[in-house]
């Protein structure tokens, strides 16, 4: 009798363990998903420029001058970019290794 309760009660503890572990998971999941949909907005609300433009005012947007800025996207397409997108593309450039 005294098993079948103990049993019992380790079956509930189990059981509300698992709850917790649960609503632990959807909390982060929650959080997660929220950090994500954070990100997309603020990426879908940056504006995209044409490179030109962006190499025209890079040493006031980046602290280089536009030859730097041409070195970073000389072997990649053209088109339209965003100002943050083009300070990465300047950082890789900056710290690739010489051979």
């Amino acid at each position: 009798m005294a098993q079948k309760k103990k049993a019992a009660q380790t079956v509930a503890e189990a059981a509300k363990a698992t709850q917790a572990v649960q609503a632990a998971e959807a909390a982060h999941a929650s959080k997660v998903t929220k950090a994500a949909k954070a990100v997309n907005a603020s990426e879908a609300a940056e504006p995209m420029y044409p490179l030109d433009e962006i190499m025209q005012q890079s040493e006031a947007l980046m602290g280089v001058k536009p030859e730097v800025l041409a070195g970073a996207y000389h072997s990649l397409p053209g088109g339209s970019l965003t100002v943050q997108e083009a300070k990465k593309q300047v950082q890789l450039f900056l710290n690739r290794k010489v051979k």
